[in-house]
């Protein structure tokens, strides 16, 4: 008798629903099993797409890094800062920690020490959400933030990432996806959105299940007069399909619009 293979299940799933689409959204998806080192890609799991507020990992991982190192020193209001940009989403923080810690060399650095394949700071440099990032490359910086960090500094990150409240701190609605009531205990997410001319961006990514065994990356890009609602309820439902496929329980499932 088969077995279902749960990773490839999750991803054929998320596949399945850019395929309903008709062409209008694109999602890219990537599953990684942390117990085992298992990746599995969707078609479009090595693409890059505009990576939004998900840069806000990399600018903080680096930084902690750096201070762990002594090659800088974060202040108690810095750090207070690198929080509120992965928990409240807060651009104004992650603005600020940009410009003064060199802004994309936060990419690139992180990008070498993690194997990123994928990632590319702006081309414009001031413009942090135009940084480029796969979900594949996403999945391999939750991997290298639970392995490289130090203990007290995975747990600060950890902590903000649970913490993520439904309202980011501009008013946005980021409960969807994998914040998506009811949330799927114990998941660490952080989520990205944006428009770029005549396209919006809507990403889920983070950690969930036991021992955060699984890592998962959700994007998307999608024509911006569709609106964020629909993105949100299409970000839902695959996510709450891949959620299902990996046997875990606690989230919803919306319907997706076509």
């Amino acid at each position: 008798m088969s077995t279902v293979d749960p990773l490839r299940a999750a991803v054929a799933a998320v596949d399945a629903l850019g395929d309903s689409g008709r062409g209008r959204t694109q999602i890219g998806v990537a599953v990684l099993d942390r117990a085992t080192g298992r990746l599995e890609l969707g078609r479009l799991g090595a693409t890059a797409f505009y990576s939004a507020s998900v840069v806000k990992l990399l600018t903080a991982a680096d930084l902690l890094h750096r201070g762990r190192t002594g090659a800088i020193t974060l202040t108690a209001a810095q750090r207070i800062q690198i929080r509120r940009a992965l928990q409240v989403s807060d651009d104004a923080a992650m603005s600020s920690l940009w410009q003064r810690f060199g802004g994309p060399r936060t990419v690139t650095a992180v990008a070498a020490r993690a194997g990123l394949r994928d990632t590319r700071p702006p081309g414009r440099p001031a413009e942090w959400e135009e940084t480029r990032i796969s979900p594949r490359d996403t999945v391999a910086l939750y991997a290298h933030l639970m392995t490289a960090l130090r203990p007290g500094d995975r747990r600060f990150v950890l902590d903000a990432l649970r913490g993520a409240p439904g309202r980011a701190a501009d008013g946005f609605d980021q409960a969807f996806g994998l914040l998506a009531a009811p949330r799927v205990p114990g998941v660490a997410a952080k989520q990205g959105w944006m428009v770029a001319g005549t396209s919006e961006y809507l990403h889920s990514t983070g950690l969930l299940g036991p021992a955060d065994r699984y890592v998962v990356a959700v994007f998307t890009k999608r024509p911006a007069s569709d609106g964020f609602a629909a993105a949100r309820a299409d970000v839902s439902a695959a996510t709450a399909r891949l959620v299902a496929a990996l046997g875990l329980t606690g989230a919803s499932s919306p319907t997706a619009r076509p």
